[in-house]
């Protein structure tokens, strides 16, 4: 019998973009990016088939260095998953939360799921998202998971794009709708990346 690994699977994070330029030359630079993430879960072609890998919040802390960084690591069912779901998570008013960055008060317009800071016109800025968002994404080829060895799925994620639209680049300050609207979108991509290079095999 082929021995069992303490974790067959791993997700991990592949940052991208760069410093956005306008024609004005105004600059929009992020120094840091963290996500609140809730049940992160792996789905099979059947219905039945699905694995969870976290049920409770996770925070993704981006590397704005272009390193890879590792979300999570576990043990799941041996088997064939074509999708994967994960939550983008406001905590609620009564829910503890071990990162004060999503916290500014006890109300529910007090707490975050997306925290950025970076600068805005060279001036210092926080943008915080206050939605909760289901994000559910197909992959293919699908992950094969065995016993033996570690299978490791990558998001691709360019949080600049969250700040930025057919040219033009949005206000951190004033324009939360447009950033929030863009901010399901950029978790469009998640592939099988088993050599851990960032991109799919």
């Amino acid at each position: 019998m082929e021995p069992s690994l303490p974790h067959n699977l791993l997700l991990s994070v592949q940052p991208a973009g760069s410093v956005l330029l306008k024609p004005n030359h105004e600059i929009l630079h992020l120094t840091s990016v963290r996500v609140l993430l809730k049940g992160i879960e792996f789905e099979g072609a059947a219905s039945s088939d699905s694995a969870e890998v976290e049920s409770d919040t996770r925070v993704l802390n981006l590397a704005m260095d272009a390193k890879m960084t590792e979300l999570a690591a576990a043990k799941i069912p041996p088997g064939q998953y074509n999708r994967v779901r994960v939550q983008i998570h406001k905590p609620e008013g009564s829910e503890q939360v071990t990162d004060s960055s999503f916290v500014t008060g006890g109300s529910g317009n007090e707490r975050f799921s997306v925290v950025v800071t970076g600068f805005y016109h060279e001036t210092p800025f926080t943008f915080r998202s206050s939605q909760s968002v289901e994000i559910e994404l197909n992959l293919n080829p699908p992950i094969t998971v065995t016993n033996s060895g570690v299978a490791n799925v990558t998001f691709k994620i360019d949080p600049y794009l969250w700040f930025s639209a057919n040219g033009l680049i949005f206000d951190p300050f004033n324009q939360t709708k447009e950033i929030n609207d863009l901010i399901k979108g950029s978790f469009a991509e998640a592939f099988r990346d088993n050599d851990r290079n960032g991109d799919a095999d």
